[in-house]
Protein backbone atom coordinates (compact mmCIF):
# COMPACT_ATOMS: atom_id res chain seq x y z
CA UNK A 1 0.00 0.00 0.00
CA UNK A 2 1.46 3.31 -1.08
CA UNK A 3 1.57 6.28 1.30
CA UNK A 4 0.81 9.89 0.34
CA UNK A 5 0.78 13.05 2.40
CA UNK A 6 -2.34 15.20 2.60
CA UNK A 7 -0.45 17.73 0.43
CA UNK A 8 0.13 14.98 -2.19
CA UNK A 9 -3.61 14.32 -2.14
CA UNK A 10 -4.30 17.98 -2.92
CA UNK A 11 -1.65 18.34 -5.62
CA UNK A 12 -1.57 14.86 -7.17
CA UNK A 13 -5.14 13.66 -6.87
CA UNK A 14 -4.92 11.52 -10.00
CA UNK A 15 -1.80 9.69 -8.79
CA UNK A 16 -3.39 9.01 -5.41
CA UNK A 17 -6.58 7.72 -7.04
CA UNK A 18 -4.63 5.41 -9.37
CA UNK A 19 -2.67 4.01 -6.42
CA UNK A 20 -5.90 3.54 -4.45
CA UNK A 21 -7.43 1.65 -7.37
CA UNK A 22 -4.45 -0.69 -7.62
CA UNK A 23 -3.64 -1.50 -4.01
CA UNK A 24 -5.09 1.12 -1.70
CA UNK A 25 -3.39 4.27 -0.47
CA UNK A 26 -2.62 5.61 2.99
CA UNK A 27 -3.01 9.36 3.49
CA UNK A 28 -0.70 10.77 6.16
CA UNK A 29 -0.79 14.05 8.02
CA UNK A 30 2.17 15.25 10.07
CA UNK A 31 3.84 11.89 9.48
CA UNK A 32 0.98 9.83 10.91
CA UNK A 33 -1.46 7.66 8.93
CA UNK A 34 -4.87 9.35 9.00
CA UNK A 35 -6.97 7.83 6.22
CA UNK A 36 -7.02 4.91 3.81
CA UNK A 37 -8.29 5.28 0.26
CA UNK A 38 -9.56 2.12 -1.48
CA UNK A 39 -11.20 1.25 -4.76
CA UNK A 40 -14.97 0.85 -4.55
CA UNK A 41 -14.58 -2.85 -5.37
CA UNK A 42 -12.16 -3.41 -2.48
CA UNK A 43 -14.35 -1.41 -0.08
CA UNK A 44 -17.40 -3.49 -1.04
CA UNK A 45 -15.41 -6.72 -0.69
CA UNK A 46 -14.33 -5.77 2.83
CA UNK A 47 -17.90 -4.76 3.79
CA UNK A 48 -19.16 -8.16 2.63
CA UNK A 49 -16.44 -10.02 4.56
CA UNK A 50 -17.47 -8.06 7.66
CA UNK A 51 -21.10 -8.96 6.89
CA UNK A 52 -22.00 -5.29 6.75
CA UNK A 53 -24.40 -3.72 4.29
CA UNK A 54 -22.91 -2.23 1.16
CA UNK A 55 -24.41 1.19 0.38
CA UNK A 56 -26.75 0.76 -2.62
CA UNK A 57 -25.14 3.71 -4.40
CA UNK A 58 -21.89 1.70 -4.59
CA UNK A 59 -23.36 -1.46 -6.07
CA UNK A 60 -22.38 -2.14 -9.66
CA UNK A 61 -25.02 -1.24 -12.17
CA UNK A 62 -25.63 -3.29 -15.26
CA UNK A 63 -24.23 -2.00 -18.51
CA UNK A 64 -26.48 0.09 -20.72
CA UNK A 65 -26.34 -0.25 -24.47
CA UNK A 66 -26.99 2.96 -26.35
CA UNK A 67 -28.25 2.56 -29.86
CA UNK A 68 -28.31 5.47 -32.24
CA UNK A 69 -31.61 6.11 -33.90
CA UNK A 70 -31.06 6.73 -37.59
CA UNK A 71 -31.40 10.41 -38.45
CA UNK A 72 -34.56 10.92 -40.53
CA UNK A 73 -32.67 13.24 -42.88
CA UNK A 74 -29.92 10.69 -43.45
CA UNK A 75 -27.08 12.36 -41.55
CA UNK A 76 -24.46 10.13 -39.92
CA UNK A 77 -24.93 11.31 -36.34
CA UNK A 78 -22.26 9.03 -34.86
CA UNK A 79 -19.79 11.89 -35.35
CA UNK A 80 -21.65 14.88 -33.94
CA UNK A 81 -19.26 17.60 -35.13
CA UNK A 82 -19.24 16.39 -38.72
CA UNK A 83 -23.02 15.93 -38.72
CA UNK A 84 -23.56 19.42 -37.26
CA UNK A 85 -21.32 21.03 -39.89
CA UNK A 86 -23.08 19.15 -42.69
CA UNK A 87 -26.50 20.10 -41.31
CA UNK A 88 -25.50 23.76 -41.09
CA UNK A 89 -24.12 23.76 -44.64
CA UNK A 90 -27.25 22.04 -45.94
CA UNK A 91 -29.53 24.45 -44.05
CA UNK A 92 -27.77 27.46 -45.54
CA UNK A 93 -27.99 25.92 -49.01
CA UNK A 94 -31.65 24.92 -48.56
CA UNK A 95 -30.76 21.32 -49.45
CA UNK A 96 -33.27 19.57 -47.18
CA UNK A 97 -36.01 22.17 -46.89
CA UNK A 98 -38.79 19.77 -47.90
CA UNK A 99 -37.55 17.00 -45.59
CA UNK A 100 -37.19 19.44 -42.69
CA UNK A 101 -40.73 20.70 -43.22
CA UNK A 102 -42.00 17.10 -43.27
CA UNK A 103 -40.22 16.41 -39.95
CA UNK A 104 -41.64 19.59 -38.42
CA UNK A 105 -45.13 18.62 -39.58
CA UNK A 106 -44.75 15.20 -37.92
CA UNK A 107 -43.60 16.84 -34.68
CA UNK A 108 -46.46 19.33 -34.80
CA UNK A 109 -48.92 16.49 -35.21
CA UNK A 110 -47.44 14.53 -32.28
CA UNK A 111 -47.24 17.54 -29.99
CA UNK A 112 -50.58 18.90 -31.08
CA UNK A 113 -49.49 22.49 -31.36
CA UNK A 114 -47.64 24.76 -33.67
CA UNK A 115 -43.86 24.40 -33.59
CA UNK A 116 -42.15 27.44 -35.10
Amino acid sequence: MQAFTSIDLQKQTGDVQRAASREGAVITSHGKPRNVMLSVEEFCRLKRIAKEAVPPSLLARSAVTVRHVPDPLGYDVTDFRTAARQMADDALAGTNDAAVEAELAAVRQKVGRRVP
